[in-house]
């Protein structure tokens, strides 16, 4: 039993590491680290599954090898490796993780540095040894480089977002909002259909010259926003790139020339966006609350049913190349469960080499309509219903 004073002394030392410059710009590995934490005072023996489940997301298979753990747990070792041998070296209490394990354990600092080699002591080593040794170590570094290549090697749909110069930007759908003066003489924030910004506004009261408009300094956004951001930074971290945000209200084309682009949001709030969204489909247009999608002989209407319990909507991920070259990827449904279980599958490597099958030739542009299934705004099955493959 960890008592209430060594409590106090991890959780200070903790607050210490965590404010380093090696680890208070890594959400990650400070996050990680947290959870090791917590997990070693609580007695939690910690295996990669448990780890890959907690940290990184529903999807993730101990049984494939992946090594997203594996690689975290490398690197974070080699953060707190640096802290103690630095600024850290003061430190009473150490952080130990020893190599091939996942559970954390607090040590002495007489304890952690006796196993450490001391300065000016002599180790003689035999040159057969020495050159066998060395060797070894060459082909572990090679193997190394050739399985984290293999592992963070991105899928074809974000291989233009995860190169190393890549300037992304993602677009968060967002309610356009009006003061409007009410019977009572007081103003009230509003939203209508036809005004998702300035320019509708100006219409709008020209339409209608018996309301009282006022342009808002604020949007609105439902719970897809910050669940999305999350996915996807974490999506982004993983293969050690970033992204910029931006308010679909705020879009410029500019930003479509200069950045790979990801939409998410709802079709009824797109401004600048709309006009690219779906703009190379032969079979898909919007209808009502969802999507059509109609050929020669076949007309199909996908529109959202709300049920007692059941909700059943349906989302579209669209990725085509801009005109500047630049990917762009849109995730798009009238509410927010269609949005976020997307996202979730296109962040899935499993998910997406099944996915890529499906895709005639090597094409890599595409439409994607899914049927997504929920009970109170939240989604339990998301289904490939149309598929629209792109030259």
């Amino acid at each position: 039993m960890i008592s209430i004073e060594k409590r106090k002394e991890i959780y200070e030392a903790l607050n210490r590491i965590q404010g380093h410059e090696l680890f208070k710009r890594s959400s990650t590995y400070s996050s990680l680290l947290t959870y090791l934490v917590e997990k070693a005072l609580v007695g939690e023996d910690l295996k990669e599954y448990t780890i890959g489940t907690d940290l990184f997301g529903e999807n993730y298979e101990n049984d494939k090898n992946y090594g997203t753990v594996r690689s975290k747990m490398y690197k974070l070792r080699e953060k707190l490796s640096k802290y103690y041998e630095n600024d850290g070296k003061k430190e009473l209490l150490i952080f130990d993780i020893k190599k091939g394990q996942y559970n954390l354990t607090f040590l002495s600092a007489d304890t952690y540095f006796e196993s450490k080699p001391r300065k000016g002591e002599n180790l003689i080593i035999p040159i057969k040894h020495l050159k066998i040794a060395l060797a070894l170590l060459l082909i572990a570094v090679f193997s190394f480089f050739i399985v984290r290549t293999l592992i963070t090697k991105p899928t074809f749909i974000w291989e233009a977002y995860f190169e190393k110069k890549a300037e992304n930007l993602l677009i968060i759908s967002d309610q356009f909002i009006v003061y409007e003066k009410m019977k009572d003489g007081k103003m009230y924030g509003v939203s209508y259909p036809e005004i998702n910004n300035y320019k509708d506004l100006i219409q709008y009261t020209q339409e209608h010259p018996n309301k009282d408009l006022k342009i808002t300094d604020y949007t609105l956004m439902s719970k897809m926003a910050p669940y999305t951001v999350k996915t996807l930074s974490k999506w982004f971290d993983f293969n050690d790139n970033d992204f910029h945000l931006q308010l679909e209200s705020k879009l410029k084309y500019e930003d479509l020339q200069k950045y790979n682009t990801i939409f998410i949001g709802q079709y009824k709030t797109m401004n600048l966006s709309k006009s690219l969204f779906l703009k190379d489909s032969k079979v898909f247009s919007t209808f009502k609350d969802g999507f059509k999608y109609k050929t020669d002989s076949i007309e199909k209407l996908y529109n959202t049913k709300f049920g007692t319990n059941l909700n059943v909507e349906y989302a579209m991920v669209s990725y085509n190349t801009s005109e500047s070259g630049h990917s762009a990827l849109y995730f798009v449904s009238n509410n927010d469960i269609g949005v976020l279980a997307t996202v979730r599958k296109f962040t899935s490597k499993i998910w997406l080499s099944e996915f890529q099958k499906q895709l005639q030739g090597t094409t890599k542009h595409f439409n994607a309509l899914f049927e997504v299934r929920g009970i109170e705004r939240n989604d339990f099955n998301c289904k490939l219903m149309e598929l629209e493959v792109l030259n």
